[in-house]
């Protein structure tokens, strides 16, 4: 650390060294004298003219006291050296470059060690030019240089506009003369004057090692100087620190590390004083981790190990829920990493595979934020319109037609209901006629007469009836809570049409599943909305074994294989809507956040997989080998590929490039949804409480986002967001971490071993090289990995544009090795 760094800032002073720097054609503003025991010293200077030579000496030391300073004397605070000399006879004139070589201890021309003071560095004449022999008849004269009213009035003074460092040699100046040809040597005397930091003296401390590690201690010596860095002996040291809760000092100068941060410790003898900035670093062990926020985490140290590299991993969280901030890391003092974890797991053995096909579902996905997102303006509007509660006025359709809602009370099998697919609540109905094709104890089955041919048979109608009875019902109810029954008649409606299929564009691979939509819940009059069907109803994808709807073909394999999973994402939706706008209270306009929603929907999904996984259940750290060995290994395979393989599949976007994406992100990627998902699961395991609690709590309330997260949860989300980022990482990969960094229910390094290996995309930080990415809202992080030498210390610094960043982001940081 540089001594001009660690000291007070001082005046200006007039020494060997001295400032002024003025224009040649006008005073200036008197430099303040000096303090009554320094005493100016002058430089006296012979230059020959045939060698150009310049030799100068300083004056016999004054013996006025103890105290007394010498200032100047050449080649002990200052070295004047001239080259390059030049003589014109036939205009009587000589020139010479003169340098100024710093010999103290301070920089000269500064009065902060780094910004040049506006008088600079000056050669001040006290006596101007004459012939060494003494023949005043042949005088020599001063040409261009400045003069100003500096210890009296036109003083002649060379002007050095620059600041000159300890042991550093100035830039030269030229220096011009008047000189009669009978001349060969002349003399003059002079000053250097120039500010310095410390004019009265300083402290220096010693060493100057400006990085401790937390617990270990280090001991600082100090020395008192004079200004010219001369020692004074025999003086009192009191110690100071600018913050004991991050480093202490004895009254010997013995500091030690408290607390990662930055402390300034100081060293105080009478009016002199000195100070080093003390950077604590945290003293980690392999699964520790450090959390810090900006801007505090801007500028942080790590240590390296006591037998051998330590190894980190670094990760920016961007917590703004509405921009995108861009970061850039550089490291300092680091090294490549070499061991564990390894960013990628490859699967090994045999046995059953899971399915790793995500086909279609970025489209799904993305069709069903923008209705989510359509439903939640749409029930603003409609509260403004109807007030407090909404009632629900119906329409009956005529004798023996079908009718232009969803028929009250119980239906009959066959019997044909005339259902709107037209979505929103104004424009032009588009009215399908639906007839009912199987009825259970909690669903209606109704396909649309004009499906194309070769679906669902009766059997398979029932089927699926039968599953929704007995495990979508049951799960999304027993989690969720019961949805509405506004058209009395017990269940909830799935209507299968190929207004779903028409979604897909032509000859397209990707898919729309299904939907639900709040305006169903809305009444049909014309104050609310008309395109409502009044009731609790699913849009559901039918089957097209030749593409006759838009040429794509949808297998019923597909379409079966597809069904109960989507009816049970569906159904969380459906749930989520009619109780925040029946039952939880107070009507509230506001439904559920988007991506809250569809990561609740995608919980749905997970518990549907516990439920048919034969003895899989939330934190049993469930391995690929879990699934795909045992007596049980077909049908838990079986059912992860139908309930949990998308949301792998949507986390694995997110573990790719979590820069891009957050899980408070309120937008339609694949990428948040897998965060989102993923979050909430880590978040019930860290609980250790019951879920079910936990995804009620989440359901039944009129708070929306991450209020609602902090409500259910009694935790800042932001918090868990960060140590749920680590998590990912170091979950059953780095030994000795604590709960926070685990997610019990599943080792996803382990089971994404079975769908093509770990994604997680890892950045390795080099030395010295900035690394600079743009974090998503809501949670965009990255993983950067850093090694630090045994024994030694490294830095990472996080800067927005040049600077250091203030919240929202924050940090947290791991070791893992």
């Amino acid at each position: 650390m540089n001594l001009r760094n660690r000291l007070p800032l001082a005046g200006l002073v007039l020494l060997l060294t001295a400032t002024a720097a003025c224009d040649s054609d006008g005073p200036t503003a008197s430099v303040p004298t000096p303090e009554p025991a320094v005493q100016l010293a002058k430089l006296d200077c012979t230059v020959t003219v045939a060698q150009g030579a310049m030799a100068c000496q300083g004056a016999t030391p004054s013996t006025g006291g103890a105290n007394g300073l010498i200032v100047g004397g050449q080649g002990a605070y200052v070295f004047l050296q001239a080259s390059n000399h030049a003589q014109d006879l036939v205009a009587g004139t000589f020139s010479i470059d003169v340098t100024v070589q710093n010999l103290m201890r301070q920089a000269l021309g500064t009065t902060d060690g780094t910004t040049l003071d506006p008088q600079g560095v000056m050669v001040l004449f006290d006596q101007e030019p004459f012939p060494a022999g003494g023949d005043m008849g042949a005088p020599v004269g001063l040409v261009g240089e400045g003069r100003a009213l500096l210890m009296r009035a036109n003083q002649a003074y060379y002007p050095y506009n620059q600041i000159i460092q300890p042991n550093e040699t100035s830039a030269p100046v030229t220096w011009n003369f008047t000189l009669p040809a009978a001349v060969t040597s002349f003399k003059f005397v002079v000053y250097v004057m120039a500010a310095v930091e410390h004019p009265q003296g300083y402290v220096e401390l010693t060493p100057a090692a400006d990085t401790l590690a937390q617990d270990s201690t280090t001991a600082l010596t100090a020395v008192v100087r004079t200004a010219y860095g001369d020692t004074v002996p025999g003086q009192t040291i009191t110690w100071g620190t600018s913050d004991a809760a991050i480093a202490t000092v004895s009254a010997s100068g013995l500091v030690t590390g408290v607390a990662p941060g930055l402390a300034t410790i100081t060293a105080t003898a009478g009016s002199r004083t000195g100070s080093t900035t003390i950077a604590v670093c945290p003293n980690l062990d392999v699964g520790e981790v450090y959390t810090a926020t900006m801007p505090a985490a801007s500028s942080l140290c790590f240590t390296g190990g006591a037998a051998g590299q330590a190894e980190y991993t670094y990760m920016p969280v961007n917590l703004s829920n509405s921009a995108a901030l861009s970061l850039t890391l550089t490291g300092s003092g680091i090294t490549a990493v070499s061991g564990p974890p390894s960013p990628n797991l490859l699967p090994a053995g045999n046995g059953p595979r899971l399915d790793a096909s995500l086909a279609g579902l970025e489209a799904n996905d993305a069709f069903h934020t923008q209705m989510l997102a359509r439903d939640r303006d749409l029930a603003m509007e409609v509260g403004r319109k109807s007030g407090a509660r909404i009632t629900r006025p119906r329409t009956r359709g005529t004798a023996g037609g079908p009718s232009r809602v969803i028929t009250p009370n119980l239906p009959t099998v066959g019997d044909l209901w005339n259902l709107n697919t037209a979505q929103g609540c104004s424009g032009t109905v588009d009215n399908r006629v639906g007839r009912v094709v199987s009825i259970g104890t909690n669903i209606i089955l109704v396909a649309d007469t004009s499906n194309p041919a070769g679906g669902f048979n009766t059997a398979q109608w029932d089927s699926i009836r039968m599953e929704f009875d007995t495990l979508v019902y049951g799960v999304n109810t027993d989690n969720f809570g019961a949805p509405t029954d506004l058209d009395t008649n017990g269940r909830v409606v799935a209507f299968y049409t190929r207004a779903v299929n028409e979604l897909s564009p032509p000859a397209s691979s990707v898919v729309t599943l299904g939907y639900v939509t709040a305006r169903d819940l809305f009444s049909s009059a014309a104050n609310s909305c008309p395109r409502s069907n009044e009731g609790e109803i699913f849009y559901m994808l039918v089957p097209d074994p030749t593409g006759a709807v838009n040429s794509n073909v949808r297998t019923v394999s597909y379409v079966r294989g597809n069904t109960v999973g989507t009816l049970a994402h569906e159904f969380q939706h459906l749930i989520n809507a009619s109780r925040r706008i029946y039952l939880n209270g107070t009507w509230s306009e506001d439904l559920e956040e988007v991506w809250l929603n569809e990561g609740l929907s995608h919980i749905a999904e997970e518990l549907m997989f516990y439920r048919t996984s034969v003895g899989l259940a939330p934190r049993g750290n469930i391995l690929l080998a879990s699934l795909t060995t045992g007596p049980s290994a077909s049908r838990r395979v079986a059912a992860f590929n139908t309930y949990a393989n998308s949301n792998f599949g949507r986390l694995r976007s997110w573990l790719q490039r979590p820069d891009t994406a957050g899980a408070f992100k309120n937008n339609d990627a694949l990428a948040v949804r897998g965060a989102i998902w993923a979050f909430l699961r880590y978040s019930a395991d860290r609980l250790n409480a019951t879920d079910a609690t936990l995804w009620y709590n989440l359901v039944n309330t009129q708070t929306t986002g991450q209020a609602n997260l902090q409500a259910a949860m009694g935790v800042d989300p932001q918090v868990w967001l960060r140590d749920f980022t680590s998590a990912m990482y170091a979950d059953d990969a780095v030994t000795g971490i604590g709960a926070a960094q685990q997610v019990t229910s599943w080792s996803f390094r382990s089971v994404f071993g079975g769908l093509g290996g770990f994604p997680l995309g890892t950045r390795t930080l080099s030395n010295g090289t900035g690394l600079t990415l743009a974090y998503s809202r809501g949670g965009g992080s990255a993983y950067a990995r850093f090694g630090v030498p045994m024994g030694g210390f490294a830095s990472v610094t996080a800067l927005s544009g040049g600077v250091a960043p203030t919240s929202p982001y924050s940090m947290i940081v791991i070791r893992t090795k």
